[in-house]
């Protein structure tokens, strides 16, 4: 979900706004394409009619408020699914045809040729990712291999100094921000300047980072107001939590939260929230290790129906945990 930038729907109207044949890179097309597409990656549009797709092809979609990036399974009538399958939203308005999709420095090209390919991946990942006990086993063996190349990780990735972020760390940021995260850098700057960077009796908000001895960034989250994203939602809210691949299952993400609890916590605040995605368990078992516990029903459902609004495909758990006053 975009942060920080243009709203989701300001971004579908602005790529429907544009002539057929134009091509322009895109970030933040949600998870629809997991796990060829994750959080930060970026898609190469070609804006184009129904008439330039076939079966197997990725084509951009719109649901009202929201892009997706799904995998066509049928043109007559018109389907699309998510590369896993689920309970996507039929129909919807065709945006264009993705043609590559870039994470990092890697280019992943999307030619013709490869429809049927496509095509048969998505028709068997959907199959066996929509039985519970398949997506038990994925995660059960994720985090076995995660664990047994944890020292290796460890020993090639050094020490890690979790911090506040400081002014002296945009250019980390940003880089980081580039892979990793759906959120412009315009944003992170002006709020790096004019909120989370100030000296402490002036700071509004924080970012905590994990670096490594390089300097470079590893793991990152910030708290603040959202209404500097342009949600209604008053308090504190923990944001885009994300670690590197390389670090995970080594404490880094408890250690981001902890460092902002603090933060907050001497700035004066009374109460931290967090909202994560509901499938995203290891998230929810960091928060509830340090003390967050489920929201009210209330605050749930209006958070909810403001990133509804925004763009949000995902059902959001809201969780809080009081301050000392």
């Amino acid at each position: 979900m975009p942060s920080g930038g243009v709203s989701t729907a300001e971004l579908a109207d602005l790529l429907a706004a544009l002539p057929f044949g134009h091509r322009l890179w895109v970030r933040g097309m949600g998870r629809c394409l997991y796990p060829l597409l994750r959080s930060g990656d970026a898609v190469r549009l070609l804006r184009c009619g129904p008439e330039r797709l076939a079966r197997g092809d990725v084509a951009l979609v719109r649901h009202g408020p929201r892009l997706a990036a799904q995998v066509v399974l049928s043109t007559e009538p018109w389907v699309t699914e998510s590369l896993l399958g689920g309970t996507d939203v039929a129909g919807g308005e065709l945006v264009g045809r993705i043609i590559a999709l870039k994470r990092g420095r890697w280019v992943v090209r999307l030619p013709r040729p490869t429809r049927p390919a496509l095509f048969l991946m998505q028709r068997t990942l959907s199959g066996v990712w929509t039985k519970p006990a398949s997506r038990a086993v994925f995660r059960h063996l994720r985090d076995l291999f995660s664990g047994w190349t944890k020292p290796l990780r460890r020993h090639f990735v050094g020490p890690l100094e979790i911090r506040l972020v400081r002014p002296e760390d945009l250019d980390a940021l940003l880089a980081f921000a580039t892979e990793r995260l759906v959120v412009s850098g315009t944003f992170l700057r002006r709020q790096l300047r004019d909120r989370w960077g100030l000296p402490p009796d002036r700071r509004v908000g924080a970012a905590a980072g994990a670096f490594d001895a390089q300097g470079h960034l590893l793991g990152f989250a910030w708290a603040d107001d959202y209404h500097q994203e342009g949600l209604a939602l008053d308090g504190f809210w923990v944001r885009s939590l994300v670690v590197s691949p390389r670090v995970r299952r080594m404490g880094v993400a408890t250690a981001l939260v902890r460092c902002l609890v603090e933060e907050m916590e001497r700035q004066g605040a009374d109460r931290l929230h967090a909202d994560i995605d509901e499938d995203n368990t290891a998230s929810l078992r960091t928060f509830s290790g340090l003390g967050f516990r489920p929201a009210p029903d209330a605050l749930t459902t209006a958070t909810n129906q403001q990133w509804d609004a925004a763009g949000g495909s995902k059902r959001l758990v809201v969780l809080v945990r009081p301050l000392p006053g």
